[in-house]
């Protein structure tokens, strides 16, 4: 007779999911994303030598970029995530913070990035101005924030209804089921994940914006738009873009 289903805990966001975060993302190319970071980095108008990675997660970015007069910082509200990229980056300070009041001096970096699809977390125009003025709080005159945002087509075509699993063996592995719910704007993207035979449960919601909505949030905010791009090009982000790319400057004083 097989064995009864353990029951499950409910668990906070990717705090059991650290364990598999890495297996679920291993399609991404971390080293190309960085680089296009990179590129974006020539819209700042000054040099960038302090990055703030406000989202950091199990830390797989942060490793790129660094570098040559370029020093990055990680910070993420998961402390599972960061006990990951603690032993992928020994070298770069990690900070387990929230993005909605980073513990942070002002005018501390030349770049701070909220990457992945990160922003889309915050459910409410109030948190997202929230996040632009601590944002801007850190940034030093003419630091470039760069955020990127997932879009409605995405979810609609891609994640409208997704699942998948992945098994190291019986008693470690996961399940994911994604879907849309339009009328709320809002991806779910729930999770059952077996550790050691121990069965826990994640619900991440995601609240997706039209990028005229996010065009008026930016509006509103202490920056400056510089460009939306679409999908890791320089290409202008449309309606069709499943993922587009903000970068904004903080002004210059005069």
């Amino acid at each position: 007779m097989p064995m009864a289903e353990p029951l499950a805990e409910k668990a906070i966001p990717y705090s059991a999911l650290a364990k598999y975060y890495d297996q679920i993302m291993e399609h991404v190319n971390y080293r190309q994303w960085a680089n296009y970071i990179k590129i974006l980095f020539r819209y700042s108008n000054r040099s960038v030598r302090h990055v703030g990675d406000l989202a950091c997660g199990t830390g797989s970015l942060l490793r790129y970029l660094g570098g040559f007069k370029r020093k990055a910082f990680g910070f993420d509200l998961s402390l599972a995530m960061l006990r990951v990229a603690r032993h992928k980056s020994e070298h770069v300070p990690l900070t387990c913070a929230n993005f909605l009041r980073l513990p942070i001096k002002p005018l501390s970096f030349d770049a701070a990035l909220i990457l992945y699809d990160s922003i889309n977390y915050l459910h409410s125009d109030d948190e997202i101005r929230n996040v632009f003025g601590e944002v801007h709080k850190i940034l030093r005159s003419g630091g470039i924030f760069v955020f990127d945002v997932v879009t409605p087509h995405l979810c609609s075509t891609v994640f409208r209804h997704y699942e998948e699993e992945g098994m190291i063996d019986e008693a470690n592995r996961y399940w994911r089921r994604s879907y849309f719910v339009p009328e709320k704007q809002m991806q779910v993207n729930q999770f059952r994940i077996w550790i050691n035979g121990r069965l826990y449960e994640e619900e991440h919601q995601q609240k997706i914006w039209t990028l005229g909505h996010w065009n008026e949030l930016v509006a509103d905010s202490p920056f400056k738009l510089v460009k939306i791009f679409s999908n890791f090009s320089l290409n202008p982000a449309h309606e069709n873009s499943e993922r587009a790319h903000f970068v904004l400057i903080k002004r210059s004083r005069k």
